[in-house]
């Protein structure tokens, strides 16, 4: 399943990733965790994944701070967060992923977003989420399950309308979303 919806992301035409990207952010600033979050993580896209990037050229996040991953060393196994914006010098991860590079006394832990914009490969109507199989944000997020406040950062999954799919696998540590985006809409999950 993985292989086949990371093809179908692939193929699309660089016009309809457009489309896809400015839809998605229209209905994420609509959103009262959007407007109410200050810290802000996002991803970079690749692979035909939906860009949440547009959002943070909407009016409403003129006063908001945003994030992308990084990797804290060569062989971190969890995810940090690093200032960025569009004039960001950014550098490829081993991953080849592009990260922002600021000394790291300026990244943040992910316990320090309010919000946290995810990718994802597949999604279920539970919540569930498919990633890319490094682990990365399950290990970055482990300590959600175990709080019993507000938990913080809010998470939304963002993708396709295609990558729906009826049921995902489930993990013992798996974290269900709670609200899941696509160019269609946002729909918040068991609530």
């Amino acid at each position: 399943m993985r292989r086949r919806i990371r093809q179908q992301r692939r193929a699309l035409s660089s016009e309809a990733m457009d489309y896809a990207a400015t839809a998605l952010a229209s209905h994420l600033v609509r959103l009262n965790h959007f407007r109410r979050a200050r810290h802000i993580g996002l991803y970079w896209p690749m692979q035909g994944e939906i860009s949440p990037l547009p959002v943070m050229q909407h009016p409403i996040a003129v006063n908001k701070h945003f994030y992308l991953p990084v990797l804290a060393g060569h062989f971190a196994r969890s995810l940090r967060f690093a200032p960025f914006h569009p004039h960001t010098e950014l550098r490829s991860n081993r991953f080849h992923i592009p990260e922002p590079q600021v000394p790291p006394g300026c990244q943040r832990s992910v316990r320090e977003l309010d919000l946290l914009i995810l990718p994802l490969v597949a999604f279920d109507a539970e919540g569930y989420r498919l990633g890319m199989g490094g682990g990365f944000y399950d290990r970055s997020l482990a300590h959600l399950p175990h709080r019993r406040s507000w938990r913080r950062p809010r998470l939304i999954g963002v993708g396709h309308a295609f990558q729906e799919v009826p049921r995902l696998p489930r993990e013992p540590w798996d974290i269900p979303l709670g609200i899941v985006c696509t160019e269609k809409g946002c729909y918040r999950i068991g609530s």
